[in-house]
């Protein structure tokens, strides 16, 4: 009777509880801002933007304390994350990103987690933080991978490409890119395949394979001027001038920039228009033509004041003044001069300024956190109480009825228990002994993988030394060939012109080059971790790190660089030093670590 009775009392405890759960759930449900109306919320955040950032902020961050659902703080602090992004306030705008993506956010669209990682590449990449935005690049590809959305997927990986180029991984940038141009070329965008082509020209022509870089950089063109896309055209037609400035072309080079020009004049953006201005001053300028350089230069300057562009103003400050200066109006020169001192510490104050704006942006975002913490925890106190009442009462009669069942099976539980023990020593032992077994012949295996690396590396490195030691003996006969010409009696053009070919073959940089390249593919990241530890070596210094590396002796180290033993081995001198090691330390088995 008594046991019915309490019983009864428990149920009816664990029935009031429920009812004000879910009345609790019921208010916080309605509290919550519908999708169409955080839409009508995020339009006027907006609008907000195009007459002040800072208002629009305020804006979202009383909205955000007034929230409680998930899925709209996600999309408010996303929202807040681009504005400040916008403005340059990088450091703010990932505070804001980090706090959508906390765990205790709990978010479950794939699609705002998909946007929330890649606004965070993009500001990772603006701040040039390459890893940490391929973090998110590849966190927001798996999101997208799931969705059916391929335009996404070619944006994504074209991101990636982007931070694997920055990082100067260019195997890797290629292959991203191209995956990029194969979705772009299924689903018809043009703009996008124009795109894909202009970065890898970007690739190439970091790799030093301007040919190849060149035949992309038209295959963009050529698409942005069927598609009218003046922009694109002007930027491919930029990056095909730097080619042919690197080969010296300058007659092509300026046809290019005044074809560019030429465009961005048609354009409405003043600010690229100015910067096309003032790159094409800068080379007629460099060409000595001083007057076409003036007439840009003052065109550029009268288009950043407009505009208000101090960056620009400061480039046409200095290049006016450099103009003048070979006129020989030092005065004008001087006035420009004092112009480009003034706005170069304008623009000085101006970062400073935005730097402490910046640290009040991040102060109000931590003050403001706090608050709205405190309203979500007072909001959540009442549930957070009943439920925790509830559980208690749950476990009291759970622990009723173990304490019952528990007094009738302990004995049944010991005798089994006994048993148990039994049969598990049993398995633990042949479980031991199974680990034993595959621990040991894990080991075999990891020795033989070794050996087998060794083996290739020594092979590699014995092919890398042959070659090298092909081109001493090269060096050697044609230095040899070139006393000897220079010693006979022949015509002066005559003989001029085999020893050019002879130095032509003899070229110490094109050598490096090729023997760099064959030297990463067997001891891939050596120079940049060389560089990371000793961040002062000059490429002297670093040539003979490599040589060494592949144990050549003085004598073939200095007929690959062209220059004499002593010379060499007062340059091993100084590398000990620069590397800091005694005088008993191995020089060789010192680089062989690295």
């Amino acid at each position: 009777m008594f046991s019915r009775m309490k019983t009864k009392v428990g149920l009816l405890l664990v029935i009031l509880l429920l009812r004000d759960v879910f009345f609790l759930f019921g208010q916080k449900q309605d509290s919550k801002v519908g999708d169409q109306e955080m839409e009508r919320e995020l339009a006027i955040a907006d609008s907000l933007h195009q007459h002040s950032w800072k208002k629009s902020i305020q804006f979202l961050d009383s909205l955000s304390m007034q929230n409680q659902n998930d899925e709209n703080l996600g999309r408010i602090y996303l929202k807040i994350a681009s504005i400040l992004n916008k403005e340059q306030f990088y450091e703010s705008s990932l505070q804001y990103l980090e706090k959508a993506l906390n765990p205790e956010i709990q978010i479950t669209s794939g699609k705002l987690l998909s946007e929330l990682n890649l606004e965070s590449g993009k500001v990772h990449r603006r701040l040039g933080n390459y890893d940490q935005a391929i973090k998110y690049d590849l966190n927001a590809l798996r999101l997208v991978e799931q969705m059916d959305d391929p335009g996404k997927k070619a944006l994504i990986f074209n991101y990636i490409g982007i931070d694997h180029y920055r990082y100067h991984n260019y195997t890797e940038a290629v292959k991203y890119f191209k995956h990029s141009l194969e979705i772009r070329k299924q689903i018809n965008d043009s703009i996008g395949i124009a795109d894909c082509w202009n970065n890898l020209g970007m690739v190439y022509d970091d790799m030093n394979k301007q040919d190849s870089a060149l035949i992309f950089y038209q295959k963009s063109l050529d698409i942005y001027k069927s598609q009218n896309e003046y922009d694109g055209i002007a930027a491919a037609n930029n990056n095909m001038a730097g080619i042919y400035y690197h080969r010296n072309d300058l007659q092509q080079v300026m046809k290019l920039m005044n074809k560019s020009l030429e465009i961005r004049r048609k354009g409405k953006d003043k600010r690229k228009l100015s910067f096309t201005l003032l790159n094409t001053a800068s080379l007629y300028y460099s060409q000595g033509d001083m007057k076409k350089s003036l007439q840009l230069n003052l065109e550029g300057l009268q288009l950043a004041e407009q505009i208000g562009a101090k960056s620009q103003k400061k480039i046409a400050y200095e290049g006016l003044s450099d103009v003048y200066y070979a006129l020989g109006n030092y005065k004008k020169a001087h006035e420009y001069q004092v112009l480009y001192n003034k706005v170069k510490d304008s623009i000085f104050e101006e970062n400073k300024s935005r730097a402490i704006a910046e640290m009040n942006i991040r102060f109000e975002t931590e003050k403001k956190e706090i608050e709205n913490q405190f309203l979500r925890n007072e909001n959540k106190a009442k549930t957070r109480n009943i439920i925790l009442l509830l559980f208690l009462a749950m476990v009291l009669i759970a622990l009723v009825f173990l304490l019952i069942y528990y007094l009738r099976l302990r004995n049944l539980n010991l005798k089994q228990q006994k048993e148990l023990t039994a049969n598990e020593i049993s398995k633990k032992e042949q479980e031991k002994k199974h680990l034993e077994d595959k621990v040991f012949a894990e080991k075999q295996i990891n020795k033989l993988q070794k050996d087998k690396y060794e083996s290739e590396l020594e092979l590699k490195n014995k092919q890398l030394m042959s070659s090298t030691l092909n081109l001493v003996n090269k060096n050697e006969v044609l230095g040899s060939i070139k006393n000897r010409i220079s010693s006979l009696d022949l015509a002066y053009t005559d003989k001029r012109e085999v020893i050019s070919m002879i130095n032509q073959n003899l070229d110490v940089d094109a050598n490096w080059k090729s023997f760099r390249l064959d030297f990463e593919e067997v001891h891939p990241g050596f120079f940049d971790r060389l560089n990371d530890s000793y961040p002062g070596l000059s490429e002297t210094y670093q040539k003979i790190c490599a040589y060494l590396r592949i144990d050549l002796t003085s004598k073939e180290i200095a007929d690959l660089m062209n220059v004499s033993i002593a010379a060499v081995n007062k340059n091993r001198q100084r590398l000990r030093k620069k590397l800091n090691l005694p005088a008993e330390a191995n020089l060789k088995e010192f680089l062989s670590r690295i």
